[in-house]
């Protein structure tokens, strides 16, 4: 599933970003678990509002207007992102726009009986499109979750949670962003076997110790429920124009000893990515451990605007120097696929690659007792 030969990256308008033919999917699909190998998912955001109940200090996504997307002007991005080879969209929206009664008026006039029920159309647009649909909204109730598994194939849910006694200086406006909230959210996704990408910030005034609290209370949810697809390390950046802008970004050797305490802590089942394109020194994370990149945005990041785009061509090279290949995998992960850990809905995608995983484990078998 991934373009090896450097020639194949081609500037498609985004960054230098690869292109992937329809057959080579089946060719490369069991790729993913070789141990020369790295893995990322190349992904595109699509916006559905920036309206958003919490007023986090450090953000620059939530926005006082009321633009709320309309669903049909998203089907010709899908379009053009999956000509590039791309699987993944990220619908994203600040949490509980609903609650606002100008974007409750915009459903009403669009016909939508809920904002669940527009949720469903955004994402299922994307589907439609031959895409991968991931949400990432913020809260949403055990019913809106199950509705959302039907037709998501993941579910991200950010911690983003600090100590206690500096809760009041970063999320003073930011009801949503209580821990107990956040793990109430992880809860549910896991009694409802939804696969879940969960991620912690990391260097916004937490501690150490809390990191670990996080990264423990995780691994606890995961070894009960096994849905906790990946934990994403977050790394802290002070954005221009916000009133954290005059912080201290996370440190490479806060973000490489995170890494390490997530190894020490996480099933191995569980992935540990980092957004590669925010860091410095990708080689550091390679020799720390890291096998999967993640969701890598192909253009510019709408929680980042001010980061250049990653260069796919550089990130090959990177990754060639340090002994391994990189390769594009599926927004949902290898085992995931094999063990049929989708609806019924996404399986008219990933069925015929759980038949393929089975046939090509049974011929494998059937070899090893020759």
């Amino acid at each position: 599933m991934f373009f090896v030969a450097k020639e194949k990256i081609t500037l498609l308008g985004y960054s230098n970003t690869p292109t992937l033919e329809e057959d080579e999917e089946d060719n490369h699909i069991f790729e993913e678990v070789g141990s020369d190998v790295i893995t990322y998912s190349p992904s595109h955001s699509i916006i559905i509002t920036r309206r958003c109940r919490n007023k986090c200090p450090y953000c620059v996504f939530n926005r006082l207007d009321n633009k709320l997307t309309v669903p049909y002007s998203t089907i010709k991005p899908c379009k053009a992102i999956r000509q590039l080879g791309v699987r993944e969209v990220i619908y994203m929206a600040g949490e509980r726009p609903d609650k606002f009664p100008e974007i409750r008026s915009s459903l009403d006039i669009w016909g939508f009986g809920s904002y669940l029920e527009y949720l469903y159309t955004m994402a299922e647009l994307g589907f439609l499109e031959g895409l991968i649909p991931i949400i990432e909204v913020g809260f949403l109730s055990p019913t809106e979750l199950k509705k959302m598994s039907e037709i998501a194939a993941l579910i991200k849910i950010p911690l983003d949670s600090v100590d206690d006694k500096h809760f009041n200086t970063v999320y003073p406006n930011s009801p949503g962003k209580q821990l107990e909230i956040r793990l109430r959210s992880l809860e549910w996704t896991g009694k409802l076997n939804v696969p879940t990408i969960a991620s912690i910030l990391v260097g916004a005034k937490e501690t150490k110790s809390h990191r670990k609290e996080q990264l423990t209370l995780l691994a606890e949810l995961h070894n009960r429920y096994g849905h906790i697809h990946e934990v994403s390390l977050q790394n802290f950046i002070p954005i221009p124009g916000t009133p954290f802008s005059g912080r201290t970004a996370a440190t490479q050797k806060t973000m490489l000893e995170t890494v390490e305490l997530a190894k020490s802590i996480l099933p191995e089942s569980v992935s540990i990515t980092v957004p590669i394109h925010l860091v410095e020194n990708i080689s550091d994370f390679i020799k720390a451990g890291i096998r999967d990149f993640g969701s890598i945005p192909i253009g510019r990041s709408p929680v980042f605007p001010n980061v250049e785009p990653i260069n796919f061509e550089d990130l090959v090279s990177e990754t060639e120097k340090a002994g391994f290949r990189l390769h594009q995998r599926f927004p949902l992960r290898f085992p995931y696929i094999k063990d049929g850990h989708y609806s019924k809905k996404l399986g008219q995608v990933f069925d015929s690659y759980k038949y393929k995983i089975k046939k090509h484990d049974q011929e494998k078998l059937k070899d090893l007792k020759k």
